[in-house]
């Protein structure tokens, strides 16, 4: 693994040399076409970013599930939006906003609504296809997400979440393996542990990268703070070599459901004049599950991602 990737892979470290996010990543799109590089790495990269900045759909990880799905679904088919487009021979690389990109997830639910398939393809042309498993093994409750067709080589690859719960059914540490099928090598590549609760709420833990050679690398701390009804309204992830901060904060309608979703980048490094924050706006259906995905962009909001949610 290169200095780049792990830089990237650590997150706060890789926002280190980033002023400002942009605007396509608060979406899913750079989730989608990480999942299917041709470099196996890329497997760790896209769970880890997933954890980091999008915690919509995660497996029991300390990162908190803020957004899990609710009811009784079968099927969800979430497509994205924006794409460049050429206009004769003229105007190259116009920024289509409101264009389907062609990119398309669709998951694939059991009758007790667990994730089962999730199938990741663009222009009709599946890209990638991934089961998930859940096993309890002791204190452990372990879950895979496991690549079971890819165009790029990568079938039988996976990622787990190796989840330890004491005795008051809370998860106290995690570890993350990626399984590479071709070479039968299983690699540990991140832990979070060091898990503190507080009146049943988690509100503080410890993430470290794991280095090739086996030995710790970048280490970061998460604080977590609620309101009085108990909702999740910010984490504060401080990187501990350079105290560096990210704050990430959720806003909440009447209903109790997220409607608003802000990563505020290095906010020791707040730049005169320029906003580091990234919003992110939902829409909800009777249910409870977001159907539109929007980031705002100035003044307006870009529309990033539509779902399309079928119920049993």
């Amino acid at each position: 693994m290169d200095n780049q990737m792990k830089g990237y892979f650590s997150g706060l470290s890789w926002i280190k040399w980033t002023k400002k996010i942009e605007p396509e990543i608060p979406g899913k799109t750079l989730s989608l076409e990480s999942a299917i590089s041709s470099h196996f790495t890329t497997m760790k990269r896209f769970a880890t970013y997933i954890l980091i900045l999008l915690p919509c759909i995660t497996f029991g990880q300390l990162f908190p599930n803020v957004q899990d799905f609710k009811g009784h679904v079968a099927k969800v088919v979430e497509k994205k939006y924006g794409r460049e487009v050429n206009y004769f021979l003229i105007f190259k690389g116009i920024y289509r906003p409101r264009t389907y990109s062609g990119w398309k997830c669709t998951y694939l639910f059991d009758e007790k609504s667990n994730l089962i398939q999730r199938t990741n393809s663009i222009q009709g042309r599946i890209k990638a296809d991934y089961l998930y498993q859940h096993d309890t093994i002791g204190n452990r409750i372990i879950k895979r997400e496991i690549m079971s067709d890819n165009t790029n080589g990568h079938q039988g690859d996976y990622i787990e979440y190796e989840n330890f719960i004491n005795s008051a059914g809370q998860i106290e540490k995690v570890n993350f393996w990626a399984f590479d099928a071709k070479a039968c090598s299983r690699e540990l590549f991140q832990i979070e542990q060091n898990a503190e609760y507080k009146e049943n709420r988690l509100i503080s833990f410890t993430r470290h990268v794991i280095n090739e050679n086996g030995k710790p690398g970048d280490v970061e701390k998460c604080h977590l703070f609620y309101d009085s009804l108990g909702k999740l309204i910010r984490i504060e992830r401080v990187d501990m070599a350079s105290g560096f901060k990210t704050a990430i904060s959720y806003s909440y309608n009447d209903n109790g459901m997220v409607i608003n979703y802000g990563i505020d980048f290095l906010v020791e490094l707040q730049e005169y004049g320029k906003d580091q924050i990234q919003e992110i706006i939902y829409n909800y259906d009777k249910q409870g599950n977001w159907t539109k995905m929007y980031w705002k962009s100035g003044n307006k909001n870009r529309l990033d991602s539509k779902r399309e949610i079928y119920y049993y």
